[in-house]
């Protein structure tokens, strides 16, 4: 039921991050609320190591956006699937990530220059599947 929920979530930052190039707050926090109700149900023992590589992935993504690398919802939901990843997967999320999201920026780079100029790259579409299936795998681990 719970990862049903957070696919259903997922599916919603897609679609706005995708239309919009917005990520709701709520919608994050939700996904966070998730990941973790996830994580303790399914009696992780990494808990703790789930908390500091969140914490360290909100604080480069802050910094990334800073440098306007990386957009502030996209740090705010990796952060949120981080919370229910679990270490041992997460440097391979953290690749899936980049080169989905690269796949992402150079289809909608070649279909429409301007757009990607002027709006960015909703790297949600790349950071929303790859957290939901490592949630899922880490739940099952």
């Amino acid at each position: 039921m719970w990862l049903f929920a957070l696919g259903v979530f997922s599916l919603m930052v897609m679609a706005s991050d995708f239309r919009e190039r917005k990520i709701p707050n709520i919608t994050v926090a939700l996904i966070g609320v998730i990941t973790v109700i996830i994580t303790l149900l399914s009696g992780s023992e990494t808990l703790e190591q789930q908390l500091i590589q969140t914490i360290i992935t909100i604080t480069v993504g802050f910094l990334l956006t800073i440098l306007n690398i990386f957009g502030g919802g996209d740090s705010k939901l990796l952060a949120a699937y981080a919370l229910g990843i679990s270490p041992a997967l997460y440097p391979g999320v953290l690749f899936v990530v980049c080169v989905l999201g690269a796949l992402v920026a150079t289809g909608l780079w070649l279909l429409n220059r301007q757009q990607v100029r002027q709006y960015g790259v909703p790297y949600g579409l790349a950071i929303a599947p790859v957290g939901l299936t490592a949630v899922a795998l880490s739940a099952m681990a």
